[in-house]
């Protein structure tokens, strides 16, 4: 059943980045956002099924395609791959051949930048290449139009915002948590951390938000679009 939120109905966004034991060295940090084979298993388990909740996977991270896909396609998950153009063929990312399979597959493909930057730093030149020239390398790979985007650290501000409307961009994608509103343009999504577990991922996509939250998330919300 969707949850109601102002009468909209909304989408829960489970946003994962890599899956087992990573094949590369990591960024200091990363490790936390690398989650178990078994935990990412038991979480599509808990959410197959639910037409209010969504799958996206970020950074272009080999285990995309080994680990994710064999899973997903298990249980007719569609997901939402969110590739950082410049990482493509390098050594523990996706390959472009992997990348074309996951789209023969149906799973969707968008843009996560060319070099997995923060995107509100950037001067014009720069966001130029983030948001336009890795979309078009991403769709020559795949085949298809890229009509999605997922900001970096879940970083943005009005500026970025204007230049994907420029771009033409028909969904952005954060990490500011809680619900999506399922026709809105901006998609919070839910990141998963290795100290995640099915039961707290259980209790967030199946307990209403209070308003007080609601009231605080939309307002550090909007003042990410303002500032």
């Amino acid at each position: 059943m969707d949850v109601v939120l102002h009468k909209k109905r909304t989408l829960f966004i489970l946003n994962f980045h890599g899956i087992g034991k990573p094949t590369r060295t990591l960024a200091p940090g990363e490790a936390e956002y690398w989650i178990d084979t078994p935990l990412f298993a038991g979480l599509l388990d808990l959410v197959n099924g639910r037409d209010d909740v969504r799958v996206t996977l970020d950074d272009a991270n080999e285990s995309d395609y080994t680990i994710a896909l064999p899973m997903l396609k298990a249980r007719k998950i569609q997901a939402r791959f969110f590739v950082v153009a410049a990482r493509l063929n390098r050594h523990g990312f996706l390959s472009c051949e992997q990348v074309r399979a996951l789209c023969a597959e149906g799973m969707l493909i968008g843009n996560h930048g060319m070099n997995h930057r923060r995107w509100p730093p950037l001067g014009e030149r720069e966001l130029e290449e983030e948001l336009s020239e890795a979309r078009d390398r991403i769709e020559q790979v795949c085949g298809t139009a890229v009509t999605e985007a997922a900001c970096p650290f879940g970083a943005y501000t009005r500026k970025v915002l204007q230049r994907l409307q420029a771009e033409k961009y028909q969904k952005i994608y954060t990490s500011d948590g809680g619900p999506a509103v399922a026709d809105s343009w901006i998609h919070p999504r839910n990141t998963m951390i290795r100290g995640d577990s099915p039961e707290s991922v259980w209790k967030l996509i199946s307990t209403p938000p209070s308003l007080p939250n609601c009231a605080w998330r939309r307002f550090k919300q909007a003042l990410k679009q303002w500032r």
